[in-house]
């Protein structure tokens, strides 16, 4: 009992978890707009979104609850080029059907609680971790690391020279060298 009492008081209570109850008892098309505006908010442990505002609205339909709306916050990365902390402003779209009662909902879709409260936790951590790109960089000019002594680029020139090329390869860095040649 006390190691579940424990487990209850490390865990954090979503801050966008919101009661549709009313929507669930309503007719069909019945709407509600809600406005979010969080200076920060912890959607897991790994991921921090500050801020995080937007709006959306629950529309009931036949099927459940569908939230429709966009949402704009920042995310910290870090460069795939020179490392240097990014934050990232990400837009995105909510678009998505909440089903009720939750066991009509398809594998892998989203159900309304028993209770009419819908946690949108997990769809905009999925969302927004999606909008990442694969690499971020800081800015188009990025010139990242040097090979040779991992310094920044960016932040300061090196006097590293330039990688002497395997005498095996030297044959394909002469095509290169004509190629580059020929575009001037």
């Amino acid at each position: 009992m006390e190691s579940q009492i424990e487990e209850n008081s490390v865990t954090r209570a979503s801050r966008l978890r919101f009661n549709f109850g009313f929507l669930i008892e309503a007719s069909s098309g019945a709407s509600r707009e809600i406005e979010i505006d969080y200076p920060s908010i912890w959607l897991a442990d790994d991921l921090e979104l500050s801020p995080l505002a937007g709006t959306f609205e629950a529309i009931r339909n036949s099927k459940g609850i569908y939230i429709t709306g966009r949402l704009f916050t920042n995310y910290a990365v870090e460069c795939a080029k020179c490392l240097d902390p990014v934050k990232l402003a990400i837009v995105f779209q909510l678009d998505d059907l909440f089903f009720y009662p939750a066991h009509t909902a398809p594998p892998g879709d989203f159900g309304v609680g028993e209770d009419g409260f819908i946690d949108l936790s997990p769809l905009v951590r999925e969302l927004c971790l999606l909008e990442i790109p694969m690499q971020p960089i800081c800015r188009d000019d990025c010139q990242g690391l040097c090979s040779q002594c991992g310094s920044n680029l960016n932040h300061i020139s090196c006097d590293c020279e330039e990688e002497v090329i395997d005498p095996r390869l030297s044959a394909l860095q002469e095509l290169l060298d004509d190629k580059n040649d020929n575009q001037r």
